[in-house]
């Protein structure tokens, strides 16, 4: 009986120490294209191609003609006016900037067993990899879509909202309009002297009377002096394009077409001069990439697959006339490589990975 005891007591403490015998951690990496079944029991994610965005900031200039320009210099000694209705556009500005979109060509299913980081993917809401058991920073996602917004026309430029007095309206031709108009605009000046030198009997009692006085004084002045010397509008816009670069591309490409009359057009509509994009890529030194030896029986297990970028120098050239220039790096340009195995079948590792261009940021203990 005691020996029934004894040999009970044994195998319960040889059970007791099988269930707690942790499963050894494991992480096999592996090309989705290189797997019968992909679904099953596995975490995908995708590295990064990486999109170029232009940015091009235009500003549009409406010149509205006044109706009194004619008499501008006669009756106000004013020369410096807008004497025919036009529109003007230039380029204000050019910026460039980049983002991840999935390459599908480089998608990657990931299985584990045991207490591993592996299965603490980051990704981004279009599945590429930001890092393993770290956090995404939220400029380095996916950009918003641009849209590009209506501007106003040459006539929506009016002079509809100018306050006119009685006096200015009952006369019955152009030119006496214009001269009295003329009268009130000397009025007006006449006012502000007063105020300002203060010359008035009853004076404003502080100083924010004055300032509001005079800012609504100044306003009718402009207003009226529009009359005769015409508007300046000035509006500003963005507009965007997305490129994709591979290494077919070519280096001399229409970005699109821009005219000082239309603005930005097509990169067909020859009305307008061609504004280039072009990308010269840097040759790196590619790492060694030979065939592994694997000896019968081995087993051979992939870590985490992450992009070393190439870099590449984006120009914009307007004609002839460089207007942007910018260095990137680009996932597509570069090489895949793998980590060890290992660096994932631990518990406490941070892996931070760029989701612009797949790049290996860092890895931490956490």
């Amino acid at each position: 009986m005691k020996k029934l005891f004894l040999a009970i007591s044994a195998a319960a403490i040889l059970s007791s120490c099988a269930v707690q015998q942790p499963v050894p951690s494991k992480v096999n990496v592996q090309d989705v294209a290189k797997i019968n079944n992909a679904t099953n029991n596995a975490l995908l994610y995708s590295l990064p191609t990486t999109v170029i965005r232009v940015n091009v900031e235009v500003e549009k200039t409406i010149h509205k003609v006044g109706p009194f320009y004619r008499y501008s210099q006669k009756m106000l000694n004013v020369s410096d006016v807008v004497t025919e209705d036009k529109v003007e556009w230039q380029i204000k500005s050019v910026n460039i900037e980049t983002f991840g979109v999935p390459d599908e060509s480089k998608r990657y299913s990931v299985t584990y067993s045991g207490a591993a980081s592996a299965p603490f993917l980051n990704l981004t809401s279009s599945g590429v990899l930001a890092g393993v058991n770290s956090e995404i920073i939220d400029d380095e996602c996916y950009l918003k879509e641009f849209t590009v917004s209506e501007l106003p026309g040459i006539d929506d430029v009016n002079f509809n909202d100018v306050a006119m007095i009685e006096k200015q309206l009952v006369k019955t031709s152009n030119a006496a309009m214009a001269e009295e108009t003329a009268n009130y605009i000397y009025k007006i000046r006449k006012r502000r002297f007063k105020i300002l030198a203060s010359d008035f009997e009853q004076l404003p009692p502080d100083g924010q009377s004055y300032e509001v006085m005079v800012r609504e004084l100044n306003k009718l002045e402009k207003e009226h002096m529009e009359l005769f010397v015409g508007k300046k509008e000035t509006y500003t816009m963005t507009q965007s394009f997305d490129i994709i670069p591979d290494k077919m591309s070519t280096n001399n490409d229409v970005l699109f077409r821009f005219s000082t009359v239309s603005g930005i057009v097509d990169k067909m509509d020859v009305s307008g001069a061609p504004v280039y994009f072009e990308l010269e890529a840097e040759e790196g030194a590619k790492l060694p990439d030979a065939a592994m030896v694997i000896e019968k029986g081995q087993e051979v297990r992939n870590g985490l697959f992450y992009n070393k970028p190439g870099k590449a120098t984006i120009k914009i050239i307007d004609k002839n006339k460089l207007i942007k220039e910018k260095e990137v790096y680009l996932g597509q340009y570069g090489q895949v490589i793998s980590m060890p195995s290992n660096v994932l079948e631990q518990d406490n590792v941070s892996i931070r990975i760029n989701p612009k261009t797949g790049a290996l940021r860092s890895i931490e203990r956490k």
